[in-house]
């Protein structure tokens, strides 16, 4: 499984050079918690005055670079390998989708209920990427596996809704979203829907990086009965009522889930593809709901 991290700059600076040893090393494990063997991990890091990730500063006078000469002097040579093979992104921009820079452009991000943050555009990154923010535990804020923010529009609107991103600050954290990660069950995280035999089969073939994904967006979809508008959902023009669930799919690529309500409280949750460009899938994909939910209806009027 790849996984992919977004560095959380607003948890940095640490007090000082021990500290940010201390709390990175700690954050650190529980990334490698995540580990089932064979994993890769992807990091995406940004800055307003786009330092490399080697001059990051950990604590004022204490940089990666440093941390990662401090483990050698150490012999901590786990930690120390496990930084050489992450896959480093930054800075971030020029790594995202066209569409994830215009999502980006579109939104600002904030936490409700604390101070405004240096940096809020991680916060967005790890949303649409979507990433696990890397953070340290320098604050009660960051002292979670699952961290809400919320969002307003480019022209000041806020939008009623909490998002949740995936936050690793703590080697506890790391065990939580591994448990997390391996009990997938997509039947029991949408109890309340009707789940097609064809998307449940669809589903089954994804890797496990998109059925992490898959699970997290149709999770949210039902905790907000299906209500909304994007970038989590759209309408469907000429579709007779159908609607879809949009994210990003890993590693390219959009996912995207064609549901439709059956009744106020229950939705039938119909086909599942991956596209590529704009129009790919769409003709087939539409046709084929159409169909499986004149099936669910009859279903339903049977029992």
């Amino acid at each position: 499984m790849d996984h992919i991290v977004c560095l959380n700059s607003n948890s940095f600076p640490a007090a000082d050079s021990d500290k940010a040893y201390e709390l990175f090393n700690d954050s650190l494990q529980g990334l490698l918690a995540l580990n089932t063997g064979a994993d890769r991990y992807i990091i995406y890091h940004d800055s307003s005055n786009s330092e490399s990730l080697a001059e990051f500063k950990l604590s004022q006078d204490f940089t990666y670079t440093d941390f990662k000469e401090k483990l050698f002097d150490d012999c901590e040579q786990d930690i120390l390998l496990f930084l050489e093979e992450f896959e480093d992104k930054s800075p971030a921009i020029d790594f995202l989708s066209d569409d994830i820079v215009d999502d980006l452009g579109r939104y600002s991000f904030y936490m409700p209920q604390h101070a405004s943050v240096k940096y809020p555009d991680v916060f967005g990154i790890a949303w649409f990427v979507p990433a696990i923010l890397l953070s340290i535990y320098t604050d009660e804020q960051w002292n979670s596996h699952k961290i809400s923010i919320a969002r307003a529009s480019d022209d000041g609107q806020y939008i009623d809704e909490e998002l949740t991103i995936k936050n690793i600050a703590r080697y506890e954290h790391g065990q939580s979203l591994y448990h997390e990660f391996h009990q997938i069950d997509i039947k029991s995280v949408c109890k309340a829907s009707m789940l097609t035999n064809d998307f449940v089969s669809w589903y089954e073939e994804q890797t496990k990086d998109n059925k992490v994904r898959i699970q997290d967006k149709l999770k949210l979809a039902c905790e907000r009965q299906f209500n909304g508008g994007t970038p989590l959902f759209d309408s469907l023009h000429n579709a007779d009522g159908l609607r879809e669930i949009r994210f990003s799919a890993y590693p390219g690529g959009a996912i995207r889930i064609l549901f439709k309500a059956l009744d106020k409280s229950k939705h039938a949750i119909l086909v599942g593809f991956i596209k590529k460009n704009n129009t790919e899938g769409y003709p087939e994909h539409i046709t084929k709901a159409k169909a499986l939910f004149a099936s669910c209806v009859k279903e339903i009027q049977v029992v």
